[in-house]
């Protein structure tokens, strides 16, 4: 569940104090490379008055690794450049008029891609997974600060898994309305993500 700040990322954040917690930093000022794998999710999802939609991103789309520089702050570890950046069109909500809705919904032909940018991490409590996390979510050119609680897990890969919770009235988004008026998508949107990440 997200909370609001005073009124995406997001998880490459997570990656980056799981490699502070198990590398030992001590510089200030850190700098690393990490690359989202293709068995890695984000899913977007909300309903309708008659329905559910559901809309799956293509990670495979994301090859160019992510760059990460952050600060090992006392409380937090600061970041200032990891962003994670997720084009519209790669996003697949089960067929093609969906999928126009879907696009036209984000305002793609203005705003063709939605960002996540990483703001700080605070470190996990003990003998917990959950991570909380600032961010900053951009979406039709309209930019939102959150806070979340995410799970973080570090095994073969780094792993992080959490669902967000957004309004569409946040970032002035309304859904076009089919039928006359009669089908209509609800304010509340969830995202899933179940992010995996290597360092390269």
């Amino acid at each position: 569940m997200l909370t609001s700040f005073p009124h995406i990322t997001k998880l490459v954040g997570i990656i980056a104090i799981s490699m502070l917690m198990t590398n030992g930093v001590s510089d200030p000022e850190r700098r690393t490379k990490v690359r989202v794998t293709g068995d890695s999710e984000v899913i977007i999802s909300g309903t309708t008055n008659v329905n559910q939609f559901t809309c799956k991103y293509n990670l495979e789309e994301m090859e160019l690794p992510i760059r990460l520089v952050y600060d090992d702050a006392k409380e937090h570890i600061l970041f200032n450049n990891a962003s994670l950046q997720l084009a519209n069109d790669c996003f697949d909500c089960g067929g093609r008029a969906i999928n126009k809705d879907f696009k036209e919904l984000l305002q793609t032909e203005l705003h063709p891609q939605v960002e996540m940018k990483l703001l700080y991490v605070a470190p996990p409590q003990e003998e917990t997974s959950k991570v909380d996390v600032g961010m900053e979510i951009k979406i039709a050119g309209v930019t939102r600060r959150y806070n979340a609680v995410l799970d973080c897990n570090v095994d073969n890969k780094i792993t992080v898994n959490g669902v967000l919770e957004l309004k569409l009235s946040d970032f002035n988004l309304q859904a076009p309305k089919k039928m006359l008026g009669m089908i209509k998508v609800d304010d509340k949107i969830k995202v899933r993500l179940a992010i995996k990440m290597n360092e390269v």
